[in-house]
């Protein structure tokens, strides 16, 4: 039922709304993402899904042949192109690709960086693969897709009202306090609930579907998906790596990286491409 100035619009609309905005997972995206999650599936099943879309492949074979991958020849096939990656790259940049390039950056927006989101997402990935390989008790590749897709429930908030978003983040850097600080209050909405409840209608596994919905209050020691995700969220944000803006350093300030995230910015770079596809060289 349509509202009217005298019918404030609830939080359950709110999140109807942001859910309702974000077009779907493409199909391309959910079948990479079976197979990288198939303890049984090999660099060329993940050739055949990846071949099955144009744009998936050609942005691939892009990447491996731009500078930053330095082959002595053209590589014109997609299976050859991952078989010369290797399985973990491979599949990672298939993810990422499949997912993010879904979705690629625009200009629009004053303060809400698409560009920026995917960033922070794909590091975040990275940093949760890492730690789940530490654990011994998680699976890598899981962990990789839900810290790609762990806030998209923001991406689906921007789609829905992209001015009050920007709105909000203007709020948040005013009063010196993370987006996710303010968002419920501002855009009536928690962009984690909302991320849930989109994993859940995207029938995505339920580890995911926890680490997505739970990755603000997950504990950053629990040995689950939802913690490896907390754990690598709170990293990249401590780093200044945020999930869709920036914020400007004050007078006299400069930020310094360390050399573990200045080796995951390097990571983060080679998968960029893929998002934005258009052939931007990145650093070696």
């Amino acid at each position: 039922m349509p509202t009217t100035p005298d019918q404030p619009v609830s939080r359950a609309q709110k999140i109807l709304a942001a859910i309702d905005a974000l077009p779907p997972l493409p199909a391309v995206a959910i079948r990479v993402m079976e197979v990288a999650q198939d303890p049984k599936s090999s660099a060329s099943d993940l050739a055949l899904v990846v071949s099955s879309d144009p744009g998936l492949s050609g942005r691939l074979l892009r990447v491996v042949n731009s500078a930053a991958y330095r082959r002595s020849r053209e590589i014109t096939s997609v299976q050859e192109a991952l078989v010369t990656l290797g399985f973990v790259q491979a599949r990672n940049m298939a993810i990422s690709g499949a997912i993010a390039g879904a979705y690629a950056p625009d200009a629009l927006n004053a303060l809400f960086r698409i560009e920026v989101f995917w960033r922070h997402s794909i590091a975040v990935a990275f940093k949760a693969a890492e730690f789940a390989g530490k654990s011994r008790r998680l699976d890598v590749p899981s962990a990789f897709t839900a810290g790609i897709l762990h806030n998209m429930g923001r991406l689906a908030m921007y789609y829905a009202d992209p001015a009050g978003l920007d709105q909000a983040i203007a709020e948040a850097m005013a009063r010196g306090v993370l987006l996710e600080d303010v968002e419920s209050e501002l855009l009536g909405a928690d962009h984690a609930e909302v991320g849930g409840i989109l994993a859940r209608r995207w029938k995505l596994p339920a580890d995911i579907q926890d680490a997505v919905a739970r990755h603000h209050s997950a504990a950053e020691d629990e040995v689950t998906l939802a913690g490896m995700v907390a754990a690598a969220s709170r990293f990249i944000a401590a780093n200044g790596l945020l999930p869709g803006y920036i914020v400007p350093p004050g007078p006299g300030e400069t930020v310094e990286l360390t050399t573990e995230f200045a080796q995951l910015s390097r990571q983060v770079d080679s998968l960029m491409e893929l998002v934005k596809g258009n052939g931007v060289g990145v650093a070696a």
